[in-house]
């Protein structure tokens, strides 16, 4: 780093050094990857009154320190000419005063130059595939195609603002684009630049994912029902990511939040290579509003080896939905809350039910104002026998404030049931 020492108004004799006050300014300049960052720099220097006459533009590289004599004064100065994609932190504009009795005063700036778009590529997993075949799709249709490595970043910066359709394409049969909105985002940039985007790539050792043989769903009661069969070689299912999509893998939830779901190496799932799941997300919002929606899975094992994505379209299911002719849950004693439920189907095809536990605010994470909820088993339960809620270990007799059931059949059609007192 250079320092130039400038001569603005206060030099009185051209033979000998300067004296205080100074201005010093000093410019911190960061270039992303990819993008322009400028060979000069230009800051001008006002005396606000206008009466000393001080109004000068000085031209440097961004590494220098310009130090200015000046006289006691109040001054502006503003960093000029910058390219459109440099963004000075907390704005181009400072403003400092100077007494006789200052030394020097220090202006600094922040400047970050940004390309119009990156594109990231980020990859973990198994036999992780090198590198993958981008393309940008800006609005009037013209393409900007690459390669971009794993754990990489591509920038484009000579082209447009506006919007783009970014698509990752190339992939190895055992890797999975696992991030919001699946193979294809879309942006809109500013002038300004640095627009983000994400592609989070997981890959599987091919030999040893689980495979999903089928899913079925549907949304109910505000909740989303569905079933799912999956294999694994290994026999170590461990669990399974959920959400609701537009069926092009954006997700259509408000919070935007995957949803993980472990425990399938536990009960019904220990140690079985062929697993029927049952299973249910209450998310109260209108049906209306995910009908054509899709439910999305997709299923992991203990190893980190991941099934591909499968989709199930809410309102596709035919046929009836069970029917529940009863259900109530009841406390006995302080120890357990067992449960009656009773339903049949017009086809008979009923695979089973999942169980959520509604319990008092607090008892597994931390309050929030919202009433817990807890589940029985991550698989869920085949047939119509609900197994008993034991409350005498971190579920206490009193923490239990009702039991929901859910019902789905095999073409997806299910049904929600509530029993909200379990005193009788």
């Amino acid at each position: 780093m250079a320092a130039v020492v400038l001569c603005v108004l206060g030099c009185t004799d051209s033979s000998g050094p300067p004296g205080p006050p100074y201005l010093a300014i000093v410019t911190d300049l960061y270039a992303l990857d990819g993008a322009t960052a400028p060979v000069r720099i230009t800051y001008h220097v006002r005396e606000i009154s206008g009466t000393l006459g001080t109004d000068r533009r000085i031209r440097v590289a961004p590494s220098d320190t310009v130090i200015v004599p000046v006289q006691p004064a109040s001054y502006a100065i503003t960093v000029e000419g910058l390219p459109t994609r440099c963004v000075v932190n907390n704005g181009p504009a400072r403003g400092i005063s100077l007494s006789e009795s200052d030394n020097t005063g220090i202006i600094r700036y922040a400047i970050q130059c940004r390309g119009l778009l990156n594109v990231a590529a980020i990859v973990d997993g198994y036999d992780v595939d090198p590198s993958f075949v981008y393309r940008m799709r800006d609005s009037s249709g013209i393409d900007y195609t690459g390669i971009i490595a794993a754990n990489d970043t591509v920038t484009l910066n000579d082209a447009s603002d506006g919007r783009y359709e970014v698509q990752l394409g190339g992939l190895a049969p055992n890797c999975t684009i696992v991030s919001d909105g699946g193979a294809i985002q879309r942006v809109t940039v500013t002038p300004t630049g640095g627009a983000t985007l994400s592609f989070r790539i997981h890959c599987s050792e091919l030999a040893r994912r689980p495979q999903l043989l089928s899913l079925v769903g549907s949304y109910v009661g505000g909740a989303s029902v569905f079933t799912f069969r999956v294999w694994d070689p290994d026999g170590d299912l461990d669990g399974y990511n959920w959400d609701i999509t537009d069926c092009a893998g954006s997700s259509v939830l408000p919070d935007k939040r995957e949803r993980i779901r472990r425990g399938l190496r536990s009960g019904r799932g220990l140690g079985v290579d062929t697993l029927e799941v049952v299973g249910a997300y209450e998310l109260g919002l209108p049906a209306e509003s995910l009908v054509g929606r899709c439910t999305e899975i997709r299923v992991f094992d203990a190893r980190g080896n991941s099934s591909i994505i499968v989709t199930h379209r809410i309102g596709s299911a035919t046929g009836y939905a069970p029917a529940v002719r009863f259900f109530n849950a009841t406390l006995v004693g302080t120890t357990q809350v067992t449960s009656l439920l009773l339903a049949g189907d017009p086809e008979n095809d009923i695979v089973g039910h999942f169980v959520l536990v509604r319990l008092r605010d607090g008892v597994l994470g931390i309050p929030d104002g919202r009433p817990d909820l807890g589940s029985l088993d991550a698989a869920g339960f085949l047939g119509l026998d609900v197994v008993p809620i034991p409350t005498t270990g971190r579920i206490n007799w009193d923490d239990v404030l009702g039991v929901i059931v859910y019902v789905i059949d095999a073409k997806g059609n299910a049904v929600r049931i509530e029993d909200a007192d379990i005193f009788k």
